[in-house]
């Protein structure tokens, strides 16, 4: 099959919420025949894309302890202990694990793409503009291009780019070596 266009996926996801809000409520409400049933219903793509639409319905700077507040038994359905309920304090952004963070910050790769090439009508959050300077500057821009595309100042690029280089490190992922003006490519 072939992969979806950006089209298909948005019309994709929309046609899922009304299953991921049924999802939802028997989770919360119904039993593991009927939740069983619901998911043996779906096709592997349409799982993919629920579970991308469930993700979006989790407001990622949200307490896990909130989030999670409603489990009140275990896997049984008996009832759990006040202790061994959800306690913990971070959000659910902080309990991703340390390697799988990249990927889990909630960036827009087609907002990224159109800020790249000059769109400044699109809004981008933090973690997409540091994205989109990484991306940038290992296409090969330079510091000047990428500014001027996401509409920020030169230092802005500059500082950001430095910040790039010490997590690539930190994640064994390459970083050039080459002055920024001369890079063609990297990873």
């Amino acid at each position: 099959m072939s992969a979806l266009s950006v089209e298909e996926r948005g019309d994709m996801a929309q046609r899922l919420v009304p299953e991921a809000a049924a999802l939802v409520v028997d989770v919360h409400e119904g039993t593991p025949a009927l939740i069983a049933e619901r998911l043996h219903s779906l096709d592997r793509h349409q799982l993919e894309g629920l579970a991308v639409v469930l993700a979006a319905l989790v407001d990622p700077d949200a307490g896990l302890r909130e989030s999670l507040a409603w489990v009140t038994f275990d896997e049984h359905g008996d009832r759990l202990p006040v202790r061994e309920r959800a306690t913990s304090v971070r959000s659910v952004r902080e309990a991703v694990p340390a390697g799988a963070r990249q990927h889990a910050r909630g960036v827009d790769e087609v907002a990224v793409e159109r800020a790249l090439r000059g769109d400044q009508t699109v809004p981008l959050n933090r973690d997409e503009r540091r994205h989109a300077v990484d991306v940038g500057i290992r296409r090969g821009m330079g510091y000047d291009n990428v500014a001027e595309a996401l509409g920020v100042d030169r230092s802005i690029v500059q500082r950001q780019w430095e910040r790039c280089k010490v997590r690539a490190r930190a994640e064994g992922r390459p970083v050039p070596s080459e002055r920024v003006d001369e890079i063609r490519r990297v990873g």
